[in-house]
């Protein structure tokens, strides 16, 4: 495969040989245009697909995405193996919806939460384990991590909860254990408050080119617990109190 970008090259290698980069500035995205086209000529390289999307929003409000690859979604009950270079992730446990129809882009007509959450065939417990391919990590310019998937480097996915219109996602209770030992039990806790926040500001603002939306996507959205560093084996728990529990474990 040939990568227009230069970083996309880079991206694949480095996924490749689980050796970090080092941060160019010959390779770095200059714009959220050049970010979108690597995620497709990365997704492409690799031969994979969308599996769910991370999403968040820009200051001004508007949303960003960038795919988690059906080639780093773990099932529940899955193990992540750390190796080569990349042995170390940082956990987080979230909040995902799936969707049950496509939700294409809509220019000059927003989907409001009613449509979107009309579209979410069910919701269920994720763990993001967050991991950039670049040594500089957090320090990257911002459209250079975005066309690193936004630093994901794995998602597993929970049993999910047909049932949901009824909660209130802002006030579910969230609880992590690591090997057995709570390491956060907090109620809420989304950076926005209401988790769908950046699902919304998403789906009214796809302009990536991997094809936005589609059924049976999901979109994780944002963490509920503190990030910590992980580099050990060890089996982590998630469990969205009323939704659904995942178990993950890493080696």
């Amino acid at each position: 495969m040939s990568a227009s970008h230069p970083l996309s090259a880079r991206l694949i290698e480095a996924r490749r040989t689980r050796k970090y980069l080092s941060l160019d500035p010959a390779i770095t995205c200059k714009d959220l245009a050049e970010s979108y086209a690597v995620q497709a000529e990365v997704a492409a390289g690799l031969n994979t697909t969308v599996a769910g999307w991370k999403v968040g929003l820009m200051p001004d409000g508007g949303g960003w995405g960038a795919p988690v690859f059906a080639c780093d979604s773990i099932a529940d009950g899955g193990t992540f193996k750390f190796d080569g270079d990349m042995n170390s992730v940082k956990v987080e446990a979230e909040l995902a919806v799936r969707f049950g129809r496509d939700l294409p882009a809509r220019p000059g007509k927003p989907y409001s939460r009613e449509e979107i959450l009309d579209a979410v065939l069910e919701i269920f417990a994720g763990i993001e384990l967050v991991g950039t391919r670049f040594k500089q990590g957090v320090e990257l310019p911002f459209a250079t991590r975005l066309a690193d998937n936004f630093a994901n480097n794995a998602y597993a996915t929970g049993p999910g909860l047909n049932d949901f219109r009824n909660l209130d996602l802002s006030q579910i209770r969230c609880v992590l254990k690591q090997d057995g030992k709570v390491i956060s039990d907090r109620l809420g806790g989304h950076q926005q408050g209401d988790p769908m926040t950046p699902v919304i500001a998403f789906a009214n603002m796809q302009t990536d080119r991997l094809g936005g939306i589609k059924a049976g996507q999901f979109i994780t959205t944002g963490t509920l617990t503190k990030p910590y560093d992980l580099s050990t084996a060890v089996t982590l728990e998630a469990e969205l109190e009323g939704v659904s529990r995942i178990t993950l474990k890493t080696a």
